[in-house]
């Protein structure tokens, strides 16, 4: 075999594989990722919060299953604005997106508020093991979408659980 040839398959079989058209999990075979090795992640506590660049505040109240894992995750985000009230009734939208393969998850997440300012989120849909920035978007009500503010969570999740 030549060089050309050994060096082409070894890539082919490093090259980690994408997930088919619905994005779920079953698509994608387990590369093992470590995220003990990654740095580029958060560490996952409820209540954690991030401002936007408009100043609304977006608090991470929970997930289900906590941390978020490979798979369908439940999240629970309250929104604030810049004087702390509550965003309510919002547009609120959530992009899994995952940068080492520049692409974002097929799931599209129902979004529920409940109580005012506080939204369910579900499923964030995190298919494959390795990092995912998770931004949220909170547009207010009659607002145009120039007053859209987002705020990014950034996970490692693992292999399969």
């Amino acid at each position: 075999m030549s060089h050309v040839r050994f060096a082409s398959l070894a890539l082919l079989l490093l090259v980690p594989a994408c997930s088919g058209d619905d994005g779920s999990a079953t698509d994608v075979p387990d590369a093992g990722y470590n995220c003990a090795l990654d740095d580029r992640d958060e560490e996952f506590l409820a209540g954690m919060e991030k401002v936007g660049a408009l100043g609304n505040r977006f608090r991470l109240v929970g997930s289900t299953p906590a941390p978020p894992v490979r798979g369908d995750n439940i999240w629970q985000v309250e929104v604030e604005d810049d004087t702390g009230a509550p965003l309510d009734a919002a547009t609120v939208k959530v992009i899994p997106f995952m940068p080492d393969h520049n692409h974002v998850s097929a799931v599209v997440a129902e979004i529920t508020e409940d109580p005012a300012g506080s939204y369910l989120l579900d499923p964030v849909n995190l298919f494959m093991p390795g990092v995912w920035e998770i931004t949220v978007q909170a547009t207010p009500e009659g607002a145009s979408q120039a007053m859209r503010d987002e705020a990014t969570f950034v996970f490692c999740v693992g292999s399969a659980n």
